[in-house]
């Protein structure tokens, strides 16, 4: 028995598409038009669509059925078999494996399901722990060269827009948000460089200058509220009751 080819993004995207009612060649090219949300992402051709549901065929991942327009002519309806919704839903819910393949597989998906009404919180998340050693890699090579510096920047751009994804980002805009003080006299000027969200707490690491470090434990929410990911600029607040004092032994007497 031959082995069948995978499907690419074009065919994975129509896959879905038709497994949740879209079922005319037409109404699925429509879907990918540039002024609709997914041709924000994708722009395809009919030709290119079609030739896409060809492939879904002959891989019997769908069949074409007879159904009457609205004016009863006779027209065909695609619908997806049984190894079509599996192959369809396995699909949507897979997190993608490199940070490049989340401007459109990953986007692709997320619009989808949204599009759909279907719950995007656990793609997400797995979404965030299949990136994390990549990004925590990328994060820790200090070079100053021009690679390493735009790996970094999109090592803390792809964990940015998965954290406000998440639960979004609550982040009042301009005209809402309001400047003000607070009596705290211990602050720093910090720098996000990892978070790590837990069930119903995150714990949030700080770089500070030079080469010093501040580790804070908050609640999930309140780091969802705040956007929190790598490279956020932030203030850190702290009270202490106590202040101790170090010297090296070396400078003593």
């Amino acid at each position: 028995m031959a082995k069948k080819t995978p499907l690419d993004l074009i065919e994975s995207a129509c896959l879905v598409l038709i497994s949740n009612g879209i079922s005319h060649g037409y109404q699925l090219a429509k879907q990918f038009e540039s002024s609709a949300t997914l041709g924000e992402v994708l722009t395809l051709t009919r030709p290119v669509v079609y030739r896409a549901v060809k492939t879904l065929e002959a891989q019997k991942l769908i069949r074409s059925v007879d159904s009457l327009g609205s004016r009863r002519q006779l027209k065909f309806k695609l619908k997806c078999t049984s190894d079509g919704e599996k192959q369809a839903k396995q699909w949507l819910g897979e997190p993608v494996s490199h940070i490049r393949d989340l401007r459109h597989e990953f986007l692709i998906k997320i619009i989808l399901s949204q599009t759909f009404n279907l719950s995007t919180k656990r793609l997400i998340q797995n979404q965030r722990q299949t990136l994390t050693a990549v990004t925590t890699t990328l994060l820790e090579d200090l070079a100053s060269t021009p690679v390493a510096i735009w790996r970094r920047e999109q090592a803390r751009a792809a964990m940015r827009f998965l954290d406000e994804l998440d639960g979004a980002s609550r982040t009042p805009n301009n005209e809402s948000k309001k400047q003000f003080q607070v009596s705290a006299r211990n602050q720093l000027q910090a720098q996000v460089a990892k978070v790590r969200h837990g069930d119903t707490l995150s714990t949030v690491y700080l770089s500070l200058e030079p080469n010093q470090t501040m580790t804070s434990t908050i609640t999930r929410e309140a780091a969802q509220d705040l956007s929190l990911a790598p490279g956020s600029q932030v203030v850190a607040l702290f009270k202490a009751t106590e202040v101790m004092i170090a010297q090296s032994t070396a400078e003593v007497g």
